[in-house]
């Protein structure tokens, strides 16, 4: 695949990054620009540092989007 990166699909993207995954510098490169393009990005603390509320909390908005 001659496309450059910036103008692949993420699934493009996918499939170059398995076919590429023993190429440390190509995998990087694709892996990067496949990661910049997540949108809704929530970070969290672990899991381990929260109480147990919190965590249910978390998962329970996660589940009323979906079913939103």
């Amino acid at each position: 695949m001659n496309k450059p990166l910036e103008e692949m699909t993420n699934g493009e993207l996918r499939r170059y990054l398995s076919e590429n995954r023993n190429n440390e510098n190509a995998f990087s490169q694709a892996l990067e620009l496949l990661m910049s393009r997540r949108k809704n990005i929530s970070k969290y603390p672990s899991p381990l540092s929260m109480s147990y509320d919190e965590v249910e909390a978390i998962f329970k908005d996660k589940i009323k989007k979906i079913s939103d």
